[in-house]
């Protein structure tokens, strides 16, 4: 099995990684072969048509990695098959992570090479490999800004605030597992807590105004927000 993958960020490192290969760079893409047996464009999602458009016609099955990217815009390149190899993960260079903790979602432009992207995924560990067509990509993907980047988010707006009064930002980590390891047993819904979730105005009220007092103006409206939100849907 031979095996290029084109981009030097995250995800492709991360593939080239798992895959034991080295990086093409995708924009000069130096080095690539034509008889690879898979293609991996590892780019971001506004720079996949670019890559593309510059493939030269190759031997091999050509996938790209992004969700909410159609698959067909990989119809042009000249190849074997083409399709989408996408990582449902938050995926970062310097944090390795095994192949059985990235779920994938395929798709392909026919069964023999959706089979052939299945078992090459299989064969390299990955446990999580299941078929979603572009609509369900883009959904997936949707909900990984709200379960990964969002939260993310917040838990930085968590260290800043403990960073500021003199405290460890280290201190916060328990309630994150605890927050995660909850719901590993109970929906989100359930595992709320919180003066939102209990409908406690005057502590609501209370946090506003020391955001506010901090100069913290845009977190505070993003408490207000998301405090609504939940009280609205707790009820």
């Amino acid at each position: 099995m031979k095996i290029e993958v084109i981009g030097r960020g995250n995800v492709g490192s991360q593939f080239a990684r798992i895959f034991g290969v080295t990086l093409v760079p995708p924009r000069s893409l130096e080095g690539l072969s034509r008889d690879a047996d898979l293609y991996i464009i590892a780019v971001s999602d506004s720079a996949v048509a670019s890559v593309a458009e510059s493939m030269p016609q190759v031997k091999g099955v050509v996938v790209h990695t992004t969700g909410s990217v159609p698959m067909d815009v990989l119809a042009s390149v000249r190849c074997k098959g083409y399709g989408v190899l996408y990582p449902f993960q938050s995926i970062s260079k310097s944090r390795p992570l095994r192949a059985s903790d990235i779920p994938l979602l395929i798709e392909a432009g026919d069964d023999a090479t959706l089979d052939f992207i299945a078992t090459t995924a299989a064969d390299f560990g990955f446990k999580q490999v299941q078929p979603a067509d572009s609509e369900m990509r883009r959904r997936v993907h949707l909900t990984g800004i709200f379960a990964n980047n969002f939260t993310n988010a917040m838990i930085g707006i968590s260290q800043k605030l403990l960073s500021e009064c003199g405290l460890d930002p280290d201190i916060v980590t328990p309630l994150i597992a605890e927050t995660f390891e909850k719901i590993k047993t109970i929906p989100a819904k359930e595992a709320q807590t919180g003066p939102a979730a209990r409908n406690d105005q005057a502590t609501i009220e209370k946090h506003l105004q020391m955001l506010e007092s901090l100069g913290m103006q845009q977190e505070a409206n993003i408490y207000r927000l998301i405090s609504t939100y939940i009280t609205d849907t707790t009820r």
